[in-house]
């Protein structure tokens, strides 16, 4: 996350379940939710960049995920390393932005990879994991996400997934910015 980029928020929409599946690097493997990873879960969020206090992590955890602590089980991933450290995570979650589209009810929610994992396609094997289940759950024909453009790296990898800017014209100064950090004509 580059904090030196006006952050401006966006919202982006994949109306398909269409997408090519990454895989995790060797050494890596994908554990589901459990009580005791909330530590971990505010831990990558602060490391990350996502959130900036961890004090901020926990009260939105509780408020929020562990309303429906039982669900978390089926929708909140985390990456495991060699080593047995938690260091990436993210989760389908209910949306707020399109309540009376079907299709859109459901979003990827609080994607982050411990930067001192990054650059090893951990992000991308992520997404990829969570729209497998989200398939095989059959949890809707499609869904969205809420990003901002200092997340453009991974914003990036949203559009190889075929995620696409949801109102380009009214958020042109954010795409904007994003599509000149990316190279995007």
């Amino acid at each position: 996350m580059d904090r030196n980029v006006e952050n401006i928020h966006l919202l982006m929409i994949k109306e398909d379940l269409n997408f090519n599946e990454k895989k995790l690097p060797e050494g890596y493997k994908f554990v589901m939710y459990k009580p005791e990873m909330m530590d971990r879960w505010v831990d990558i969020q602060v490391a990350s960049g996502h959130i900036l206090d961890r004090s901020e992590g926990e009260e939105y955890f509780k408020e929020i995920f562990l309303k429906k602590e039982d669900l978390l089980e089926e929708v909140m991933v985390f990456i495991e390393d060699e080593n047995g450290e938690l260091v990436g995570t993210g989760a389908i979650w209910e949306g707020k932005h399109f309540l009376e589209d079907k299709n859109k009810q459901m979003r990827l929610h609080w994607i982050a990879v411990d930067p001192k994992h990054g650059g090893k396609g951990l992000a991308k094997a992520l997404v990829s994991k969570l729209l497998s289940i989200f398939k095989d759950k059959k949890m809707g024909e499609g869904l969205y996400l809420s990003t901002q453009t200092c997340s453009y790296v991974a914003i990036k990898i949203y559009l190889d997934f075929g995620f696409k800017p949801y109102d380009f014209e009214k958020n042109r100064k954010g795409w904007n910015i994003v599509f000149e950090k990316i190279n995007v004509q």
